[in-house]
């Protein structure tokens, strides 16, 4: 489910919210998918605001934000 969410956004240039965790920290992020590879997604990311790669392992789960808002 989690792929096709990231096709989606990427497909029709939505916000997606996903929960991702990095070296034993779990952070709640609204993202852009802008590429997707075999093992990571190339994203922008409204809490950094800046492009960033995440690996698709480390994304826990991802949701279409309805109201397409940033947060």
């Amino acid at each position: 489910m989690i792929k096709y969410i990231l096709n989606k956004s990427l497909k029709d240039d939505m916000i997606i919210q996903i929960i991702y965790m990095k070296k034993d920290k779990i952070t709640e992020r609204n993202i852009k998918v802008k590429e997707i590879s075999e093992d990571k997604v190339k994203a922008y990311c409204y809490l950094r605001r800046e492009i960033r790669y995440f690996k698709i392992e480390n994304i826990l789960s991802a949701k279409i934000l309805n109201d397409w808002s940033k947060k």
